[in-house]
């Protein structure tokens, strides 16, 4: 019990110290909103913090791992439940400070990057964990989601044809992986949908509302409708 409340303790202390630790060299950057802090050199005083807050977590948990999976959790926490992007990049960043071997940082960075707009951060970094984990169905329904985010941006055309391959080749190994994971086919109806894949957009519907239909978004079914009358079952 006593490691549990001086593990809160610290999780309190560094995460209200976290934003001014984290501040880079140059004016008005936060390097604790950039993933890895953004590669920048930080200042003894940043170093000297950083130091303290691994001896610290270490004792708390036990190991430095650990204490990274313990920030990772809490940044899906924060991420997912609270939806507050900007303390869940600050507890991935504190997760790879411990740990930087630690593929469900690079996951979450990429799950955070894409919130914030960094589409092409959420593609790395998504591509990292997905290569790292391996066969994990919902890390590339993540990566199959980032891609075609990626693939429809106008300044991307170029490469969107491959780009979008990429993506159905996710959701396909993905559904050989965990068939049963429902945000697998509400994602993969959104990437046909955008190739105009209509009649496979509803065909993926069927198979998320099969599954419960909780991810299935009214506002996509609406335009997918525009698009072409839900086919008779």
């Amino acid at each position: 019990m006593k490691s549990v409340i001086m593990f809160l303790s610290f999780v309190y202390l560094f995460g209200c110290i976290s934003p001014l630790a984290g501040e880079g060299g140059q004016k008005g950057t936060n390097i604790a909103l950039i993933p890895m802090y953004g590669g920048l050199e930080k200042t003894e005083a940043q170093l000297e913090l950083d130091k303290k807050f691994i001896s610290q977590i270490t004792e708390a948990t036990g190991s430095r791992e650990k204490g990274a999976q313990e920030f990772v959790k809490m940044g899906w926490k924060t991420f997912l439940a609270e939806r507050n992007p900007t303390t869940a990049m600050m507890r991935f960043n504190q997760a790879w400070l411990l740990d930087p071997d630690n593929p469900d940082v690079l996951w979450g960075f990429g799950a955070v990057s894409g919130a914030m707009g960094k589409i092409a951060d959420s593609v790395k970094f998504m591509r990292q964990a997905s290569e790292k984990l391996g066969d994990n169905a919902m890390v590339l329904t993540d990566l199959g989601f980032s891609l075609t985010i990626y693939a429809n941006d106008p300044e991307n055309a170029e490469t969107a044809p491959a780009v979008i391959a990429e993506a159905i080749s996710c959701f396909e190994k993905a559904e050989k992986i965990k068939p049963e994971y429902e945000p697998l086919y509400s994602n993969w109806a959104v990437t046909l949908f955008s190739q105009k894949d209509y009649t496979g957009a509803w065909d993926k519907i069927g198979k998320a509302e099969a599954l419960g239909g909780k991810t299935v978004n009214p506002m996509f079914i609406k335009d997918l409708e525009s698009k072409m009358p839900r086919p008779a079952r």
